[in-house]
């Protein structure tokens, strides 16, 4: 059975959050502005599994005006992708996962396009959304969706977890050409 993407409700949205999201981290990276993320430095780290929990989570709480995007097969939620209207009017995208077996596998991009026509939908400006350095994957995924590092924040985790090696970084997809 194919793969297919729908809106979802927030009760399937939520189960869809059950997939196996962890990822192995190996190296933090130092981003740099107009830089691809392949020439950014590696910091080796001894590696481990990064892993989110119901307690990282939003409270699943959404807005009339929010997408919330599924991929499912055979009736079981693998991936999803949520969509809402950001302070600065941009699209935000978050709570972005596919199940670990069915990475790689195109899902992650067709999640991705839904999202894409949605904002254009909404004439919003473009998307916006945020990792982490330590998540290469994530990081060269999203430069090869078109997305531009557009904010470095150092200090972002550490109230949560000081000490922390991890950098927030913002990147942007904006539909129109910028001068």
């Amino acid at each position: 059975m194919p793969v297919t993407i729908e809106r979802a409700d927030p009760l399937l949205f939520d189960a869809a959050g059950k997939a196996d999201f962890s990822f192995e981290v190996d190296a933090y990276l130092e981003p740099a502005f107009g830089t691809p993320v392949s020439k950014w430095q590696r910091i080796a780290t001894e590696p481990y599994v990064k892993s989110y929990n119901k307690a990282d989570e939003d409270d699943g709480e959404w807005d009339d005006g929010s997408a919330l995007f599924v991929a499912m097969l055979d009736d079981a939620p693998i991936g999803r992708l949520s969509a809402t209207r950001n302070w600065n009017g941009y699209g935000l995208l978050d709570h972005f996962g596919v199940d670990r077996p069915y990475r790689a596998s195109g899902i992650g991009n067709r999640l991705f396009d839904h999202a894409k026509s949605w904002a254009q939908e909404q004439s919003l400006p473009g998307l916006s959304l945020e990792t982490q350095n330590n998540n290469l994957t994530a990081c060269r995924f999203y430069e090869r969706q078109g997305f531009q590092l557009g904010g470095i924040d150092r200090f972002f985790y550490r109230g949560l977890h000081p000490g922390t090696r991890e950098i927030a970084l913002f990147w942007y997809l904006p539909f129109a050409p910028q001068i």
